[in-house]
């Protein structure tokens, strides 16, 4: 059998713009107006950027999902690339307020800014003379001046070197670090309820979600905790060193609540930190026990199932040992991890390795999957497979974390074994 799939590609770099990082770093922040100083269609494209994230949040349960704060455009026009664009950016400042009386602005520049050369700095400091309010430049020039991870990083570093200040600690307060589709998706949501079981008031997440006038309080954390790893782990990991050297804000490092294990160190973690160790071990016990009462139930439809794993997402993205783990505890045998062929061979070899902290079955290449994805009870994928009619689970692309979030993969998987028929299909998981 040929093997077919859906949406499969390979890139070794990154396509994404610094504006769309810049606007999700203050998206939600009440009182701020971004500007992008560019043509109408990047501000187009950015306010679409989370139109997804809040319907896949409302079909989790999510409620009351945010509204995004405002987002203008200079609307740069083809003669302003002869004539220069600065007054559009002025013109374009000066209508903001009008509209929106905001407490700051935040000015992101396009590449057609950049390759024209207007001084976006230098007006940025004259409106904010002129208005009596902040005006942060991110003066990335869009594409040339990096990808989304840059424009959204210098945002939050521009933030906190501007308003931050060391001052005294609330206790048992908390910060969260990163996105992860916000408060109201299932990443944090979770977080934060394990959080309040060791008695801590999550208050902030950081960057995106924090009011303006609450961003000269958010030192005032005790603790910061991380969310995530997808992408690009290393800032938000120097983003926690630098509150924790400047600010006093202690960090619970890189460890994430992805996958039972990792759930637990995770908690045992937070115990370690807060210096709620006999608490931590209360709480393990709790999330262990309903964890196991769910499984049990599960476990009726999936014990003596096969299942394969089918991934083309990269180990930056994607680690099949999670997958693995959660299979094996469902009482389903694993026929084979299959590496579909858009992936290079170092990360072939790395996803391999992680694959066998968890299980000994073979590690195939997708040319040679085709007739154990036919004889498997379902697939685990990351790409959709076509040429198949095996019944197929999406990997979810922002992970899943704690003890819901590995009920919910479970879930998801011993409702697809019991879906009636075998026309295959591919089902996807709901927190």
């Amino acid at each position: 059998m040929k093997l077919k799939t859906k949406w499969l590609l390979k890139k070794k770099t990154s396509t994404s713009c610094t504006m769309t990082g810049v606007w999700k770093a203050v998206a939600f922040c009440q009182g701020v107006v971004v500007v992008f100083h560019s043509p109408a269609g990047c501000a187009h494209v950015a306010s679409f950027l989370d139109l997804g994230e809040r319907f896949r949040i409302l079909a989790d349960g999510g409620l009351d999902v945010p509204s995004a704060v405002p987002l203008v455009s200079s609307a740069l026009r083809e003669k302003d690339s002869i004539f220069g664009g600065a007054d559009r950016l002025r013109a374009c400042l000066a209508d903001a307020w009008e509209s929106y009386h905001p407490k700051c602005f935040v000015v992101a520049s396009s590449c057609v800014a950049g390759v024209i050369g207007d001084d976006v700095d230098w007006v940025c400091a004259e409106a904010e003379r002129k208005y009596g309010i902040p005006v942060l430049s991110m003066p990335f020039s869009g594409f040339l001046g990096g990808d989304y991870g840059d424009g959204y990083d210098q945002t939050a570093n521009a933030i906190m070197k501007r308003f931050f200040r060391r001052q005294a600690h609330v206790p048992r307060r908390v910060m969260l670090l990163g996105d992860q589709m916000g408060p109201m998706g299932q990443y944090a949501r979770e977080v934060t309820r394990i959080l309040r079981k060791f008695g801590l008031d999550v208050r902030y997440q950081f960057p995106g979600y924090v009011p303006f006038d609450a961003w000269q309080e958010i030192p005032s954390a005790e603790f910061s905790i991380l969310l995530g790893f997808s992408g690009n782990p290393g800032s938000l990991e120097k983003m926690a060193k630098h509150l924790e050297q400047s600010f006093g804000v202690r960090s619970l490092g890189a460890v994430f609540p992805v996958g039972w294990q990792e759930t637990k160190d995770w908690i045992e973690k937070v115990a370690c930190l807060t210096g709620q160790e006999a608490r931590g071990k209360a709480i393990l016990a709790e999330e262990e026990a309903e964890l196991a009462r769910q499984t049990s139930i599960f476990q009726k439809q999936t014990a003596g199932r096969t299942a394969a794993i089918v991934t083309g997402r990269s180990p930056r993205w994607y680690d099949p040992a999670e997958t693995a783990a959660t299979l094996l505890q469902l009482g389903i045998r694993i026929s084979a991890l299959i590496l579909l062929n858009n992936l290079p061979p170092e990360d072939k070899e790395h996803l391999a390795a992680s694959f066998h902290r968890a299980s000994n079955a073979p590690v195939l290449d997708g040319a040679d999957g085709g007739s154990v994805m036919d004889d498997a009870d379902l697939l685990l994928v990351s790409n959709e497979i076509y040429s198949t009619k095996t019944k197929q689970l999406f990997l979810p692309m922002v992970p899943l974390a704690g003890t819901a979030g590995e009920i919910a993969m479970m879930r998801a998987i011993a409702h697809l074994v019991c879906r009636y028929g075998t026309k295959g299909g591919i089902a996807y998981v709901e927190a």
